[in-house]
């Protein structure tokens, strides 16, 4: 995620990270253009903590804040493309949270902890997974011990590499595991000969076997010996504690472990290991280990204060723990199984917090009460606690004066996740509120002090809201206040544009070739559409169409600009090309013939759902659409044809064929319009086969659906 804060170019739009109480499938789905996500966004979510957002996502920013060193890797962000799109894309997704889920889905070993720091997340592996790292130190060990014969580190080394059978999927040979004892005849030797035996017995599942030769080894002279005997007879004790903690293909997050009395020595033995070895070659891992003794002890409290502790500290980070990976382990080990507010963590709580001002409609789970009793958890942390407050009285009361009174003066140039957050959520009561001038002015300053080109389209997110809203969509393309976002422009062109903003677009110099063919298409698409014919004759260039499509061939979602330039359909009903068409409507706009081939274009244009859908009123687009016109329907064309005396015998029968065919096949509109029911369908279907059965389109039609 260290790109987020380089000078990248600008992305795509939402962000998306994988979902929190259950694992996601499939590519990030497309997201809501609102900085508002009152309830759980599924993948999409926002470049700051809010009650939407995956906990995950939530959790990683504050984390994030506490250690930057936490941040991850560049490679884990799937960045948005570039190219317009008619439909929302996502700014950033965490394809390695949903990676993660996927493998646990699939790991059925839970049974077994894992040798690593991120010591019990999703399926990380058995206790074989610490086989070939074990060899290694095992064989520096042999090397490094003075008092062994060149012969005695050969043997050693040789026995090492056929240990553990069955994690090398071969069959178990006592013969072999009896002859280790007489490996090195040397005292030294008989030493790392009793630790071979330990680790087989070890990686074998016999654990009290394994605990026998790991006892005497304490006192052993060779200093590795004595550090990974410790070390190892804690992770035996451990394993021995989960047997039958799991059942067979496990699924569910919570074990139930009966040996609790050999899970305390476990926890006590990974204690006394690091208390001896505080920077030891295991002490990353003896501090995941146990953490996952916690876990399993149902210790809550202990749980969530190692967290924190290794959050503030930022111990994750000096281990090489990355913050993806901490970020699953909490959620999973957790957060999705702690009691409410179990913790009294500060960046755990406001992750918890933020969870339960999710809502599906006003009623959230985060009484005012609540959260001011946790007041003592957050002493020290004023910043994140007036956060919370502020949220609680956006979200939840919606009383946005208190909302701006809870966050206090503006942080002129914010750096962290939380100082930004506030910042956005500032700029939504504002909008919220119709304070819009105030809002714009808000998003115009915060815009030119941010470089996270995440924040930057987030802000220009609000900054085009409150522009639409305030009546004012123009000033996205202006010169002075032109915003950067490609994505958000398209939006606005999509849905908001009027005819001389589109026309600004298609001869703007600073526009790419893309988003001059996406205004040149949505120009001409609704003055054919919307009844604007003299001002599509006017507006018609074959040359600017031919120009379009040669400089900007592939726009996602978009057909080519030369569908206006195409050939006259070969069907049975006769229609000239789209410009002829449009030329016989401007001539006489109640042409049955010109209606019914405009019906035709928007049918084979792909586009025959265009107006079908738009952006919620609190979503980028959702305000008043500027265009002259209604959105054109053939529904409606064609009850208007069939029920006009006027309408020609021909051109009325191919409006009840097309009318009935609306339906087809599975009773659905797909013309728009107001629906029509079966009753009606039937009647015209009737009409049809006895008024007009001589037709083609009578003796072409079977159902009417």
């Amino acid at each position: 995620m260290r790109s987020m804060l380089a000078g990248a170019a600008i992305l795509a739009f939402l962000i998306s990270a994988g979902t929190a109480r259950a694992c996601g499938g499939g590519d990030p789905t497309p997201g809501r253009w609102s900085l508002d996500q009152r309830s759980y966004a599924e993948q999409n979510g926002m470049p700051f903590l809010d009650p939407g957002n995956d906990t995950r996502l939530n959790l990683l920013f504050l984390m994030i804040d506490a250690d930057p060193a936490l941040r991850p890797k560049d490679e884990a962000i799937s960045k948005g493309e570039e190219k317009l799109d008619f439909y929302s894309s996502v700014l950033f997704f965490r394809p390695d949270f949903t990676d993660a889920c996927r493998k646990g889905a699939a790991a059925r070993d839970r049974k077994d902890e894992a040798a690593s720091a991120f010591a019990f997340g999703f399926g990380e592996g058995t206790r074989c997974v610490s086989l070939d790292s074990g060899r290694a130190a095992f064989t520096a060990a042999v090397e490094a011990e003075p008092a062994l014969s060149a012969e005695e580190r050969r043997a050693l080394t040789a026995a090492r590499d056929k240990i553990a059978p069955s994690c090398r999927n071969e069959k178990a040979d006592p013969a072999a595991r009896n002859a280790l004892a007489q490996v090195a005849p040397s005292a030294a030797g008989q030493e790392f000969a009793s630790y071979l035996i330990g680790a087989d017995a070890f990686y074998e599942g016999d654990f009290d076997r394994a605990l026998e030769r790991f006892g005497k080894l304490e006192s052993a002279r060779n200093a590795w010996l004595r550090e990974a005997a410790r070390y190892m007879t804690a992770r035996a004790l451990l394993n021995k504690a989960q047997i039958g903690a799991f059942a067979d293909f496990d699924a569910t997050a919570t074990p139930n472990v009966t040996d609790r009395a050999t899970l305390t020595a476990a926890q006590a033995a990974f204690q006394t290991y690091l208390k001896s070895y505080p920077t030891g070659r295991y002490a990353a891992s003896a501090q995941g280990l146990l953490r996952r003794v916690y876990w399993l002890a149902a210790d809550d409290e202990r749980l969530a204060a190692e967290y924190g502790r290794q959050i503030a500290q930022g111990s994750g980070a000096k281990v090489g723990l990355d913050g993806v990976d901490l970020a699953q382990e909490i959620d999973a080990k957790y957060l999705t199984t702690a009691k409410d507010h179990a913790s009294r963590e500060p960046i755990l709580l406001a992750t918890q917090d933020l969870m339960k001002l999710r809502s599906d409609g006003k009623e959230t789970h985060l009484p005012a009460a609540e959260l001011d009793a946790q007041a003592q958890a957050f002493a020290g942390r004023a910043d994140l606690f007036g956060f919370l407050k502020a949220a609680r009285a956006y979200y939840a009361d919606a009383d946005f004066p208190a909302t701006l009174q809870a966050l206090g003066a503006p942080i002129a140039a914010p750096r962290s996740y939380l100082a930004f957050s506030r910042e956005t959520l500032r700029g939504q009561a504002l909008m919220a509120s119709g304070q819009y001038p105030q809002a714009i002015e808000h998003w115009a300053k915060l815009r030119g002090a941010v470089s996270n080109p995440l924040w930057k389209e987030a802000v220009e997110l609000g900054l085009a809201l409150s522009y639409e809203r305030a009546g004012m969509a123009n000033k996205v393309f202006l010169p002075e206040t032109r915003l950067s976002s490609p994505r958000i422009r398209a939006i606005l062109l999509r849905h908001t544009a009027g005819p001389i903003l589109l026309r600004m677009a298609v001869a703007d110099p600073q526009g790419s070739a893309e988003e001059r063919k996406l205004a040149r298409f949505l120009l001409l698409y609704k003055e054919a559409t919307r009844g604007q014919y003299a001002n599509f004759l006017r507006d018609f260039t074959a040359e600017g169409l031919a120009k379009d499509d040669a400089e900007a061939p592939e726009v996602s979602d978009l057909p080519k600009s030369a569908i206006f330039l195409s050939s006259p359909a070969n069907e049975p009903y006769k229609c000239p090309a789209p410009k002829a068409v449009v030329t016989e409507l401007a001539a006489d706009p109640r042409s049955a013939h010109g209606l019914l081939c405009l019906g035709d274009f928007v049918r084979h244009s792909g586009f025959a759902r265009f107006d079908a859908w738009r952006p919620a009123a609190d979503e980028l687009g959702g305000a008043k659409a500027i265009f002259p016109g209604e959105p054109f329907s053939r529904g409606d064309v064609y009850q208007r044809l069939i029920a006009d005396p006027a309408t020609k015998d021909a051109d009325r029968a191919y409006a009840l064929y097309r009318a009935i065919n609306c339906y087809a096949p599975a009773g659905s509109n797909d013309c728009g319009g107001k629906d029509v029911d079966k009753a009606q369908r039937k009647a015209w279907f009737q009409t049809l086969k006895s008024r007009y059965g001589a037709t083609q389109w009578a003796r072409g039609l079977q159902y009417y659906w």
